[in-house]
This record gives C-alpha cells, sequence and structure tokens, in this order.
C-alpha cells in the first residue's frame, strides 16, 4: 500500500511540473514544436510545388524551380513571429517590362521573416529577401553599366563608347554567409571613337552584404 501510494504521490508530483512547464513555456514550445516548424515548412514545400512569381519594381521574377533545405525555424519569445534560415537552390528568370531577360541560377544561403497573422504563418515581405537583395544589386549595376554613370571614384565604365548597351544574360549566384559570388555572362554593345563594339563574355563579380541587409561591390562594378 504504501508503495502504490509512493508511485500515486510521484504521478501527482510529474502532473503538477508538467502543468507548471506548460503554463510558463507552453505557448513558446507548442508554437514551435507543433506549430510553427510545420506550418511554416509546410508553406514552403507548397511554394515548391506551385513555383514562384514575384513582381518587382523593376522586372518579374519567375522561379518555376526552387528547393529549400536545412530548414532551421527560430521563435520569437512572444510567439508571434520567427526567423526562417535555409538553403535555396533557384532556377529562374527576370523578365523586364520593356524587353529583355536574365536567367537566374542561385544557390546558397536564404533568411526570411515570418508573422503569425489570423492564425496562419506568413512571411513578412517575401520568402527569399536575400535573393530579391542581390538581384536589386546587379539590377542597379547592369543599368549603371548601360547608361554609363560616374563612380564614386570618378570613373565612367566603358569610357567613351556611346550607343551602349549592355545586357545581363544570365546571373549564376553562390551566396554564402559570409560572401557572395556571381558568374555574369554578359554582352556589351555600342560605338567606340574608333569601332563599334560588340562584346561576349564572363565576368566573375563578389559582393558583400551589409547589417542591413544591403549588397555592394567591394572591388567595383568592373
Amino acid at each position: 500500500m504504501n508503495r502504490e501510494l509512493s508511485r500515486f504521490l510521484g504521478f501527482l508530483a510529474a502532473a503538477a511540473a508538467l502543468v507548471l512547464v506548460l503554463g510558463v513555456y507552453g505557448a513558446r514550445l507548442l508554437g514551435s514544436a507543433g506549430g510553427a516548424d510545420g506550418a511554416i515548412i509546410t508553406h514552403l514545400k507548397r511554394l515548391e510545388r506551385s513555383g514562384a512569381e514575384h513582381d518587382l519594381p523593376w522586372a518579374k521574377l519567375l522561379g518555376p524551380k526552387l528547393q529549400f533545405e536545412r530548414i532551421s525555424v527560430v521563435l520569437d519569445a512572444d510567439g508571434q513571429g520567427a526567423t526562417v534560415t535555409s538553403t535555396l537552390d533557384f532556377t529562374g528568370e527576370v523578365r523586364r517590362p520593356g524587353g529583355g531577360s536574365t536567367r537566374v541560377s542561385s544557390l546558397g544561403l536564404e533568411r526570411a521573416r515570418y508573422r503569425l497573422v489570423d492564425g496562419e504563418w506568413a512571411p513578412e515581405q517575401t520568402d527569399f529577401p536575400r535573393l530579391l537583395s542581390i538581384l536589386e544589386t546587379l539590377e542597379r549595376r547592369r543599368l549603371a553599366l548601360d547608361r554609363g554613370d560616374t563612380q564614386p571614384d570618378g570613373g565612367v565604365p566603358f569610357p567613351g563608347v556611346t550607343r551602349r548597351k549592355y545586357q545581363g544574360l544570365a546571373w549564376y549566384i553562390r551566396s554564402e554567409r559570409e560572401d557572395v559570388t556571381v558568374s555574369e555572362d554578359f554582352r556589351f554593345e555600342g560605338l567606340a571613337p574608333d569601332r563599334p563594339i560588340d562584346e561576349k563574355a564572363t565576368r566573375r563579380l563578389s559582393l558583400l552584404e551589409d547589417s542591413t541587409g544591403l549588397f555592394s561591390f567591394p572591388d567595383g562594378i568592373l
């Protein structure tokens, strides 16, 4: 009898401890284990099946092939937001409204914020903000080369060339935690003082990310 009573009292103590833990940490534990992780991963896997379309201020990004791997969900203390880190393998195309397109192949780190709204987890902005920031940086560079903009150091890319046209035919992006490298297939057309120019080549670029998630070219745009 004493042994049975001891077991019963032990069970009550364990149950009371469990209730206490759930009372203090329940929302976070349940949200992490059964809510946020499962809901966000399901959302990303659904996106893989459907493909992605994203309207940018300067173009439309089409991503018929994308895959998220090594997905890590870190829930905020209040259980209402989450930071999701993953590896994104993306194959698609940038289509500009005025004509012209660039093939995009990207593999590497992605980091996005999600928010719980009306019981559903959704991205605060997009599922792949890091990739979009890289693409926007590459597009600003393309426009600068196309227009012949003066650079911060006072230089002008391809000086003396008129009727210029710079096309990014393809961007092959490898995005690591510390750095980003891009191999660009490009075509540059224009009229130099002594001859016409029509050059096709591949150039390797390095991008640097700052603390706000913006990218720049530490070695210059060329």
